[in-house]
C-alpha cells in the first residue's frame, strides 16, 4: 500500500532510514533547494529516488502543513517480536508496550523517548491504534 510522508525531517528521515522504499519526491516548485530540502535532494539522487517539481497546489491537496516536499513510499513494514528479541541480542529486552494510543503526537513523543533511553522495540497493537 502506497502512502505519503510530508515535511521535510519526515522525508528526509524516511530516506536516511532506509525502512521504506521511496517510490518518488515532490517538491513545490518554487522552493528553494537549502538546508534539509538540499538534503533531501542530494540524497535523492545518490539513491536514484526520482524528485518531481510541481506546482505547489498539487502538494496542498494532500496535506496543507508540506513544507514544499512530499514522498511517496511503501507502507511501513512493522517488525514481529521475534524481530525486537533479536535486536536485544546480549541483553536483557527493553520494550514499550502500548495500547489504544490514538494522537500521533503522544505517540511521536513516546518513540522519541523510547529511543533516547535504549529501548528495544515498540509493541502495538494491529487494531485501535495510531499508525505509524
Amino acid at each position: 500500500m502506497k502512502e505519503f510522508i510530508y515535511s521535510r525531517n519526515a522525508v528526509y528521515e524516511a530516506i536516511v532510514a532506509k525502512r521504506r522504499q521511496i517510490f518518488s519526491i515532490e517538491i513545490a516548485e518554487g522552493a528553494q533547494e537549502k538546508g534539509k530540502l538540499a538534503e533531501i535532494v542530494k540524497l535523492a539522487g545518490q539513491r536514484k529516488i526520482k524528485v518531481n517539481r510541481v506546482p505547489r497546489g498539487r502538494l496542498d491537496k494532500i496535506h496543507q502543513n508540506h513544507q514544499g516536499v512530499i514522498a511517496e513510499v511503501s507502507g511501513y513494514p512493522y517488525a514481529d517480536v521475534t524481530d525486537i528479541l533479536e535486536h536485544a541480542k546480549d541483553e536483557s529486552p527493553f520494550v514499550l508496550l502500548l495500547d489504544s494510543l490514538q494522537d500521533p503526537q503522544n505517540f511521536g513523543t513516546l518513540i522519541r523517548t523510547a529511543e533516547a533511553v535504549g529501548v528495544h522495540g515498540i509493541i502495538i497493537p494491529l487494531a485501535r491504534s495510531v499508525e505509524v
